[in-house]
Order: structure tokens, then C-alpha cells, then sequence
């Protein structure tokens, strides 16, 4: 874009450029798009025994098979982001959790980027150098951590670059140390104390420009974080003279006072000097920005992706330059777990009869060959698991597994070296019965030749991969569902837990279902525990009582809507689900919502109100918050701002824990608003009142909305 002794003047053109930029990879990717929506529909998928039988039939191939609509090979869609994730948590399941969690984020004061700016413009107006600038100060930030070793040796590490809207981009960054942190090495990791100026000037300037909050509280009431009179971000902080780490949470970083050994330097706001301790200090900073590290049925997938982006000016400009969203190393490998010729084989019209007569390779068939190779490579793959071959193995375009050249010499084999990489064998949902049995063999059995010999245990062939495991006690005491459930808790959210738990119980009936529950609880029930300190905004809030029975009345709906079994049938306590107006399903759906968030959106609208909607805001709100109720009707021409003030109702409410009912008459118009419902879903109005004169509307006092309409 910038080429030296020409102007380019799509450059100066502010917004314009910014509108530019998007307009041109919306383009770029709708092309990308558009491919796999017209060629692949021509590419059909399908497990290779059906296309051979198909094939031996006489079957149209036309027939067989299904479409790949948005492929995980496709940047930033579900099922790339989705392979993403399993990869980090290989990580995880490897060498625990991170050591650091590290957010870098891009500074438009940057030398870098302001001595490139022409007259008049701003970092906003130039995505095309901020983008460059953030990324070589990634690679910089990435190389000073993981080659120079500032914190330590590293054994890896990954990123993902996101955007916010119109905001500069930022990154989040895992590392994990060879030698774990401890406490006492948190404090020359982590500052959150101001610097000594006479020790480093340059960091002092660093860290009171960049790194302290507000400040806010009765220094500042207007603060942007500022709800209900307190700091959203819980600041001032105490002092404290040593770190105090926690098993679950933050810990609570060194903060001296000035009598303790701490820092202080005065800061003007608004024409007053105001003393600033360490009490408002964020974290560390490095590279001259904002670092933050605490430690640790058939879908339309494309336009359903094209729906739901968002694209800014600044991705846009990222994207278009190439630059890599998430980056990690070591690699993870996956490896496939399928049952005999039950491989996914990919054809066409023309192909179809080659793919019948050619079974293709993967990583598991080419497993059991390498293990049945009769020299030294072929004796040492023999005493490794499935998941193990990756370290020692490499995966070649041939679809074999070749020995690795480089890396630490292996001595129980010579000519072998050993790498980082990690192998991640794919999850198979236990519906898929035998091969979620196969996947278990794999996850335990070394070295087995072929898919006959993995069900071999003690010289005797099993018929069934679930008799084999039977055989192996590896179903002894539903060990299979506790080390299934404990894999979970590192791969998947509160919620996919819970509904693979259900899985279980209708499925398999597990004969020690409670207990069961009772050592995977608190992976089942963290996504509530996390709504409940958003919702109170407070981190010290702990698993509780009422938080495991609203999990456990979760799980009972899934077993319900499942098998329609309550969960007193596989022998685990009933839920309590009288308990409080909290654990019903419709309550948490309306208290759900981000007080911080909302509140955000208050602050940030409330003073674009116009005359005439600050009058009617104004008085709504007092209605609201003395109680009177009350009925509004709110009548203007379209575009003059109806939707944008109700929105701004329901935030201002919503902002302060209240429960404020969305409800349109027509699906279009319960859209436009956020939480928004039909009247007919909120309220359970009946849908034919013509032919049953007798109808009433079906909705119970038990309910959230029966509960409100009768406290509003």
C-alpha cells in the first residue's frame, strides 16, 4: 500500500479507507466462499465401506455421500476455531495448565506507527500500519519470551490475535515454562507496583502513562467503570506486602505502600493533583504498551458464517496482508480413530470407483503398518501408544509414518529422534459405541498390529472392542466414564459437560452414577460459577449449593428431553428445584446478561440521547427504579431512535441485576432487541383463539415470566 516516491490516495482518505478496506476483503472472501459453495458441493464425504458395498451394488454414486460445506481448513470458521481449541487443550492435558496468560495489546502511540502518519491523520485513519507494526511487535514480544528466555526456558506457547469492533487489534498468549512459576517467583515475573524513577526512568514513564487505572471512586465518579457507585474493575486495590496465590483465581499481587517500600507520583486530573500509589497500578508492561498477565438436520454453514461475522477495518487490513491469527508451537498432530474401513473417503462422480478399489491411508491404518514393520522402528513403535507416534514419527505426504531426522537422539533406537510435537487422537461421542471403545484402546494399548489385535488381550481375540476393554478393566467401576469426564473437563465448557453426562446415564445407565457426579461437579457446574461472579462482580465467590443443584436440574432437563428419566432413576439425588427463583431455567436466561457490559452501554449512549428521549429515558427510568410501573406508549416515525432508546431501557435495568422482559409482536421486531421475544414464546399466547374460544394463555407462576408479571 505504501510505495516510496508515490502517493497513494486511497490513503488519505480517513473513514473512506477504512470502508475501502472492508469493502475489498469482503470481497476476497466471498470469493474464497463462493468456491466451496459451488465446488464442493460437487466433493462428497462418506465412511469408505459405504462407498465400496454402494460401488459393488451398482449404487449412483450421486446418491451417496453428503456435502462439505466450511471445512476447518477455512480460517475463523466454526470448525477451525473449533480444532483450535481441542489443540490448546493438548497442551494442557500434557504439561497441566499455563504458566502465563498474557494479553498484548496494540498502542497507537507507538513511535512506530505515529512517525509514519501523514498531517492530520490519526492510528484510526491507518489500519494498513498499524496492523504491520503490531505484527512485528508479536513476532518481537513471541521471540523475547519463548527464544531469549527472559522468564525461563519455555516448553510452548500459542496466540490468537482478535479485534473489537473499531478497536486495534490484541493478542492473548499462553506459555508454559519448562520449571512450573511458584510463588515466590511470581514477583519477578509480575509487577504491580509503580517503579523506582531513580533505578528506570524509562519504565516508570511506561507504566504511569499506560499501566494505571482510572483513577475512579470518589476521585473520579464518572469514570467509565464506575456502576452503582463502585469500580467494575475492583480498584483501588489493597495494599499488600507479599503475592498470595489461590488454587482457583487470580492471585492477589504485592502492592507496598509508600511506608512499606512503594512508589507514588502525582497525576493531574481535571486542574487537581491527585497522589497515585500502587493501589491503581494494572500489571506489567512490556514494549511500551498494555500487557496483562496473570498466571494461570443440514445446515447452511457458509451463509450462516456470512451472517454472523463482523469484519473491522483493522481485520480486514490483517487479512488481507495474510497475517496468521493463531500461532503455536510445538504442532499438534491430529490422528484419526475410525473402525475397519470406516475411514472418510472423499470423491467425485469420476473418482468414485477408484476410492472402492483404493481403501485411503490414514494416520491409524498406517499406525498398525508402521507397528508391523520388521525392523528397529517397527520393534520401538511397538512400545508406544497412539497418541505417542507424533513425537517420533513424522507424517509424510506418501501417508506414512516416516522416522524423524532431526531433534534428540532416541537410545533404546538408534537413527531415531525424538521432537515436541504432540499427538491429539479425535473425541468420538460414546453414541458411536465401538468406536468410542476403539478410542479407549488406542488411549491404553501400545503397539497393536491391526485392528483384529488391539481386541487380543492375554492371547484370547475378542469379538467386540467393548469386550476387549471389559477384559482390560478398563470398564471396571465406570472407570471409563470417570477418565472420560475428567478428559472433558480440560477440553469442554460446563455446559457440553453436563449434556455428555446426560449421554451417559440415559445410554449406558453407569452403576455409580453419583458418584460420578460427585468427582466431576465442579467441571459441570463452572460455567455457573463463572455467570455468578460476572453477575456480582466478584472473584472471591466459590462453588456453592445452590450452584451444583442448578447444574444437577440441568442435567435432569437433558435426561428428560433424552429418555424422559429423572435422574433418580440412575440413583443420584434429586434436585431441589424449589430451592430459589435462580435455578429456574427462564430466571438465569433473563439474569444472565453482563452487568459490566450493559452498564458500559449506558454510559456510552446515555449522553447521545436527543431532548425529547432523554425526557421519556428520564421518566421510565423513575417509574422504574420507584417502583410505580406503569404504561408507556412510545409513538415516532421510523428511524428517529424508538429502537435505540428501548435498547438503552433494557441495558439501564439489566445494568443493575433487574429482569426487563423484550417482548415484540413479530419475530422481525423481537430481533432488534437484545434478549428480544415474540409474545406468543414470553407469554404463552394460544395460536388459535378462532376454533377454541375457552383458550388461556399456558403460563405458570413457577416460570420466570409468570414471576415477573406479577412482581413488575
Amino acid at each position: 500500500m505504501i510505495r516510496s516516491g508515490r502517493d497513494n490516495i486511497i490513503l488519505r482518505c480517513r473513514e473512506l479507507s477504512q470502508q475501502f478496506m472492508v469493502d475489498m476483503y469482503v470481497k476476497i472472501d466471498s470469493e474464497r466462499l463462493r468456491y466451496l459453495r459451488y465446488n464442493q458441493q460437487k466433493l462428497r464425504a462418506e465412511e469408505y465401506i459405504h462407498l465400496r458395498d454402494a460401488i459393488a451394488k451398482n449404487a449412483d454414486t450421486a446418491e451417496i455421500g453428503n456435502s462439505v460445506i466450511l471445512p476447518s481448513s477455512y480460517v475463523g470458521s466454526p470448525r477451525h476455531m473449533q480444532e483450535y481449541i481441542q489443540d490448546a487443550m493438548t497442551f494442557v492435558r500434557e504439561y497441566g495448565r499455563p504458566c502465563l496468560f498474557i494479553t498484548f495489546t496494540c498502542n497507537p502511540k507507538w513511535q512506530e506507527i505515529t512517525s509514519l502518519l501523514l498531517p492530520g491523520q490519526n492510528a484510526i485513519h491507518r489500519h494498513d500500519i498499524t496492523a504491520r507494526v503490531f505484527k512485528q511487535k508479536l513476532k518481537s514480544l513471541i521471540s523475547f519470551i519463548t527464544k531469549l528466555h527472559v522468564f525461563g526456558p519455555t516448553r510452548c506457547w500459542m496466540y490468537s490475535v482478535e479485534w473489537q469492533k473499531r478497536r486495534l487489534p490484541h493478542a492473548h498468549i499462553l506459555i508454559w515454562f519448562v520449571d512450573k512459576i511458584r510463588a515466590e517467583d511470581i514477583d519477578s515475573l509480575i509487577s504491580a507496583e509503580i517503579p523506582d524513577p531513580s533505578t528506570d526512568q524509562l519504565l516508570f514513564d511506561i507504566v504511569t502513562t499506560n499501566m494505571i487505572h482510572g483513577p475512579c471512586g470518589i476521585l473520579n465518579r464518572s469514570s467509565p467503570c464506575m456502576v452503582d457507585g463502585k469500580c467494575t474493575k475492583r480498584f483501588p486495590k489493597d495494599f499488600i506486602n507479599d503475592t498470595v496465590t489461590h488454587i482457583d483465581g487470580y492471585p492477589i499481587y504485592r502492592r507496598r505502600s509508600t511506608e512499606n517500600g512503594g512508589q507514588s507520583f502525582i497525576k493531574t486530573i481535571s486542574n487537581a493533583d491527585i497522589d497515585i500509589d500502587n493501589r491503581w497500578v494494572e500489571v506489567i508492561r512490556i514494549e511500551n504498551t498494555n500487557v496483562n498477565a496473570p498466571p494461570l438436520n443440514e445446515n447452511d454453514e457458509i451463509t450462516n458464517y456470512q451472517i454472523g461475522r463482523y469484519i473491522s477495518s483493522n481485520e480486514a487490513v490483517w487479512r488481507i496482508f495474510g497475517f496468521q491469527i493463531h500461532e503455536r508451537d510445538p504442532a499438534v498432530i491430529h490422528l484419526a480413530v475410525h473402525l475397519e474401513n470406516g475411514q472418510r473417503v472423499y470423491f467425485t462422480d469420476d473418482t468414485a470407483l477408484d476410492r472402492a478399489i483404493n481403501p485411503p491411508k490414514t494416520t491409524l491404518t498406517e499406525f498398525f503398518e508402521l507397528c508391523n514393520r520388521a525392523d528397529a522402528f517397527g520393534a520401538f513403535a511397538q512400545t508406544l501408544l497412539y497418541s505417542e507416534v507424533p513425537r517420533y514419527f513424522t507424517w509424510a505426504q506418501s501417508k506414512k509414518w516416516m522416522p524423524r531426522k532431526k531433534g534428540t537422539p532416541v537410545d533404546a533406537c538408534p537413527g531415531l529422534f525424538k521432537s515436541n510435537n504432540l499427538g491429539r487422537v479425535y473425541t468420538v461421542n460414546p453414541r458411536q459405541t465401538e468406536c468410542f471403545y476403539l478410542r479407549l484402546l488406542l488411549v491404553n494399548v501400545t503397539g497393536p498390529l491391526s485392528f483384529q489385535d488391539i481386541r487380543k488381550v492375554d492371547g484370547q481375540q475378542y469379538p467386540t472392542y467393548k469386550d476387549a476393554c471389559l477384559a482390560l478393566g478398563l470398564l471396571e467401576d465406570d472407570n471409563q466414564w470417570d477418565s472420560m469426564l475428567a478428559e472433558a473437563a480440560l477440553n469442554c465448557t460446563g455446559t457440553q459437560i453436563r449434556l455428555l453426562f446426560a449421554i451417559v446415564l440415559t445410554t449406558f445407565f453407569p452403576a455409580r452414577a453419583q458418584m460420578l457426579w460427585d468427582n466431576h461437579k465442579d467441571s459441570m457446574t463452572d460455567d455457573i460459577l463463572y455467570r455468578y461472579r460476572t453477575r456480582y462482580n466478584d472473584l472471591t465467590i466459590s462453588f456453592s449449593d445452590a450452584m451444583y443443584n442448578e447444574s444437577l436440574i440441568a442435567i435432569e432437563d437433558l435426561c428428560i428431553a433424552i429418555a424422559n428419566l429423572p435422574i433418580s432413576h440412575f440413583g443420584m439425588s434429586s434436585p431441589n428445584r424449589s430451592a430459589s427463583d435462580l435455578l429456574n431455567t427462564d430466571m438465569n436466561r433473563e439474569l444472565q446478561y453482563n452487568t459490566v457490559e450493559m452498564a458500559g452501554i449506558v454510559s456510552r449512549n446515555v449522553p447521545l440521547l436527543n431532548d425529547e428521549q432523554k425526557i421519556i429515558y428520564d421518566r421510565i427510568m423513575l417509574a422504574v427504579s420507584a417502583g410505580q410501573g406503569g404504561f408507556f406508549f412510545l409513538d415516532a416515525p421510523g428511524g428517529t431512535g424508538k429502537t435505540f432508546l428501548i435498547s438503552l431501557l433494557l441495558a439501564e435495568i439489566r445494568s443493575k441485576n433487574g429482569i426487563a422482559l423484550a417482548v415484540a409482536s413479530s419475530g422481525i421486531a423481537a430481533t432488534l432487541l437484545d434478549g428480544g421475544r415474540t409474545a406468543h414464546s414470553a407469554f404463552k399466547l394460544p395460536l388459535n383463539i378462532q376454533n377454541n374460544p375457552d383458550a388461556v394463555c399456558k403460563i405458570k407462576k413457577t416460570i420466570v415470566y409468570g414471576h415477573s408479571a406479577e412482581t413488575m
